[in-house]
């Protein structure tokens, strides 16, 4: 008996963390064919797509994208619905804001 509640109390602790990696996941996959279909990017273009989560953030979580012909700037982009992804916010790696003017990529949000 000792060892299944062992087991039950370990899948307890584990499960709130697969279910954030798993999101994690999907946004990451939801933002890659949105930029990849949808915006029509050469998959080589971008350069790293990853998924962030915070507890008391809003949104909780977000994805940011570094494009390969601008190693220096973070898009970040939300995916909580499927029908309304994109682009919410922009900054440099050390986390100047720039214009838009000045960025290749940017998109903003209608």
């Amino acid at each position: 008996m000792k060892k299944y509640l062992i087991v039950a109390l370990v899948i307890l602790l584990l499960a709130p963390f697969c279910t954030v990696q798993i999101k994690k996941q999907l946004y990451e996959k939801r933002i890659e064919n949105y930029l990849i279909e949808d915006m029509s990017y050469p998959k080589k273009t971008i350069q790293s797509i990853e998924c962030k989560w915070h507890f008391a953030g809003l949104p909780s979580y977000w994805v940011n994208v570094i494009f390969s012909d601008e190693p220096n700037v973070v898009y970040v982009y939300f995916a909580h619905d499927k029908d309304h992804l994109g682009q919410f916010e922009h900054h440099t790696i050390d986390g100047k804001t720039l214009s838009p003017e000045q960025l290749k990529h940017f998109k903003s949000y209608d």
